[in-house]
Protein backbone atom coordinates (compact mmCIF):
# COMPACT_ATOMS: atom_id res chain seq x y z
CA UNK A 1 0.00 0.00 0.00
CA UNK A 2 1.36 3.44 -0.95
CA UNK A 3 1.30 6.64 1.03
CA UNK A 4 -2.11 8.15 1.57
CA UNK A 5 -2.62 11.90 1.81
CA UNK A 6 -5.08 13.12 4.41
CA UNK A 7 -7.04 16.32 4.00
CA UNK A 8 -8.48 18.74 6.49
CA UNK A 9 -10.40 21.92 5.82
CA UNK A 10 -7.25 24.06 5.86
CA UNK A 11 -4.30 21.77 5.13
CA UNK A 12 -3.16 18.73 3.22
CA UNK A 13 -0.72 16.16 4.53
CA UNK A 14 1.19 14.48 1.72
CA UNK A 15 3.88 12.10 2.87
CA UNK A 16 5.86 14.08 5.41
CA UNK A 17 4.98 17.55 4.08
CA UNK A 18 2.19 19.62 5.59
CA UNK A 19 0.94 22.41 3.35
CA UNK A 20 -0.98 25.24 5.02
CA UNK A 21 -3.58 27.44 3.35
CA UNK A 22 -4.91 30.85 4.24
CA UNK A 23 -8.61 30.15 4.73
CA UNK A 24 -9.99 33.65 4.26
CA UNK A 25 -9.07 36.74 2.30
CA UNK A 26 -9.11 40.16 3.94
CA UNK A 27 -12.64 41.09 2.81
CA UNK A 28 -14.33 38.07 4.38
CA UNK A 29 -14.32 35.99 1.19
CA UNK A 30 -11.77 33.49 -0.01
CA UNK A 31 -9.35 34.25 -2.79
CA UNK A 32 -9.78 32.43 -6.08
CA UNK A 33 -6.12 31.46 -6.11
CA UNK A 34 -6.57 29.80 -2.71
CA UNK A 35 -9.59 27.88 -3.99
CA UNK A 36 -7.75 26.76 -7.12
CA UNK A 37 -4.72 25.71 -5.05
CA UNK A 38 -6.94 23.62 -2.79
CA UNK A 39 -8.70 22.13 -5.83
CA UNK A 40 -5.31 21.17 -7.28
CA UNK A 41 -4.38 19.44 -4.03
CA UNK A 42 -7.71 17.58 -3.94
CA UNK A 43 -7.05 16.46 -7.52
CA UNK A 44 -3.60 15.20 -6.51
CA UNK A 45 -5.06 13.22 -3.64
CA UNK A 46 -7.81 11.82 -5.90
CA UNK A 47 -5.04 10.66 -8.25
CA UNK A 48 -4.06 8.16 -5.56
CA UNK A 49 -6.99 6.06 -6.77
CA UNK A 50 -4.96 5.45 -9.94
CA UNK A 51 -3.48 2.35 -8.36
CA UNK A 52 -3.35 -1.21 -9.68
CA UNK A 53 -5.18 -2.35 -6.51
CA UNK A 54 -8.19 -0.26 -7.55
CA UNK A 55 -10.54 -1.71 -10.19
CA UNK A 56 -10.35 -0.13 -13.62
CA UNK A 57 -13.90 1.25 -13.54
CA UNK A 58 -13.19 3.09 -10.28
CA UNK A 59 -9.90 4.48 -11.60
CA UNK A 60 -11.70 5.68 -14.73
CA UNK A 61 -14.48 7.29 -12.69
CA UNK A 62 -11.97 9.08 -10.44
CA UNK A 63 -10.02 10.34 -13.46
CA UNK A 64 -13.24 11.48 -15.13
CA UNK A 65 -14.37 13.35 -12.02
CA UNK A 66 -11.06 15.22 -11.91
CA UNK A 67 -10.71 15.92 -15.64
CA UNK A 68 -14.31 16.63 -16.60
CA UNK A 69 -15.48 18.32 -13.42
CA UNK A 70 -12.99 19.31 -10.73
CA UNK A 71 -10.35 20.88 -13.00
CA UNK A 72 -12.75 22.08 -15.72
CA UNK A 73 -12.58 25.87 -15.49
CA UNK A 74 -15.33 26.21 -18.13
CA UNK A 75 -17.88 25.16 -15.50
CA UNK A 76 -19.14 27.19 -12.55
CA UNK A 77 -17.25 26.53 -9.31
CA UNK A 78 -20.27 25.13 -7.45
CA UNK A 79 -20.99 22.72 -10.34
CA UNK A 80 -17.34 21.61 -10.43
CA UNK A 81 -17.28 20.87 -6.71
CA UNK A 82 -20.78 19.38 -6.56
CA UNK A 83 -20.33 17.00 -9.48
CA UNK A 84 -16.94 15.87 -8.18
CA UNK A 85 -18.52 15.19 -4.78
CA UNK A 86 -21.33 13.25 -6.47
CA UNK A 87 -18.89 11.13 -8.50
CA UNK A 88 -16.81 10.52 -5.37
CA UNK A 89 -19.93 9.35 -3.52
CA UNK A 90 -20.53 6.82 -6.31
CA UNK A 91 -16.93 5.63 -5.99
CA UNK A 92 -17.21 5.32 -2.20
CA UNK A 93 -20.39 3.26 -2.51
CA UNK A 94 -18.88 0.90 -5.09
CA UNK A 95 -18.52 -2.50 -3.43
CA UNK A 96 -15.30 -3.13 -5.38
CA UNK A 97 -13.45 -0.19 -3.79
CA UNK A 98 -10.58 -1.61 -1.72
CA UNK A 99 -11.39 -1.03 1.93
CA UNK A 100 -8.24 0.97 2.68
CA UNK A 101 -9.35 3.62 0.13
CA UNK A 102 -12.66 4.25 1.91
CA UNK A 103 -11.22 6.69 4.48
CA UNK A 104 -9.41 8.54 1.69
CA UNK A 105 -12.69 9.02 -0.18
CA UNK A 106 -14.38 10.31 2.98
CA UNK A 107 -11.54 12.75 3.62
CA UNK A 108 -11.78 14.08 0.06
CA UNK A 109 -15.56 14.30 0.34
CA UNK A 110 -15.25 16.34 3.54
CA UNK A 111 -12.70 18.68 1.92
CA UNK A 112 -15.00 19.17 -1.09
CA UNK A 113 -18.01 19.92 1.11
CA UNK A 114 -16.01 22.39 3.18
CA UNK A 115 -14.79 24.12 0.05
CA UNK A 116 -18.33 24.20 -1.37
CA UNK A 117 -19.67 25.89 1.75
CA UNK A 118 -16.82 28.44 1.66
CA UNK A 119 -17.52 29.19 -2.01
CA UNK A 120 -21.23 29.68 -1.31
CA UNK A 121 -20.46 32.11 1.54
CA UNK A 122 -18.11 34.25 -0.53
Amino acid sequence: MGRVAWLSSDRVLQGDVLKEHSPVAGNGGIELTDIEARIQQIAQVLAQLDDSQVPRNIRASAKESVDQWLLNKDKDMDVRLGMTASKLDEIFNDTNLPIHYGPLCLQIQTALETLMSEVKRS
